[in-house]
């Protein structure tokens, strides 16, 4: 696994337009079933199971909090990624961030992430953004990162349990990041 971290808004370097018309919407109020659907939605292709068993109320604390910040893509009507922010005492996590598979490859990743970087240095008393991500992630997420501005401060590896359809019970598959 990665940590990669963003010290100075200027040390954002922009992405291209994509190449489809995208709105973004921040949630105004809290909206844990908007925030898990998305995080399902977008995590599935890539393992996230750290909130899959989170109760109802669990959703609730996560997003009613003035600390959290949600923010989703739109293109044709229909959603296409989203970024949730946690604002840490001025280190702010880009806590979730990801394109539903069906807008994988069309210039949304780059463009959503410099709108993410954009939002969290918008914050009041942000200081410093940060991010893991690790290979389970899309191929091209730590790219992402790097090529937005964010360098690595931290890397390891952990061993995570994830479901086979062969064998019910997992498979233990290296997570380097």
């Amino acid at each position: 696994m990665w940590s990669l971290q963003m010290r100075a808004a200027h040390e954002l370097r922009p992405a291209s337009e994509p190449a489809v018309a995208s709105t973004l919407m921040r949630a105004q109020r809290p909206a844990p079933d908007l925030s898990r659907f998305m995080y399902q939605a977008v995590g599935a292709a890539w393992h996230w199971v750290d909130r899959a068993a989170w109760t109802p109320q669990e959703w609730l604390a996560w997003v009613d909090r003035p600390q959290h910040t949600l923010v989703t893509c739109w293109v044709d009507g229909v959603p296409a990624g989203y970024f949730e922010l946690d604002d840490q005492a001025g280190d702010v996590e880009l806590a979730y961030f990801g394109l539903l598979p069906g807008f994988l490859g069309l210039g949304l990743g780059g463009w959503l992430l410099t709108k993410a970087i954009e939002v969290a240095w918008s914050l009041p008393q942000t200081r410093r953004l940060w991010v893991h991500t690790c290979t389970l992630d899309a191929p091209h997420a730590l790219a992402n990162y790097q090529a937005r501005g964010f360098v690595v401060f931290d890397q390891g590896t952990e061993w995570r349990r994830l479901p086979t359809q062969a064998d019910q019970g997992g498979a233990d598959v290296e997570d380097t990041r």
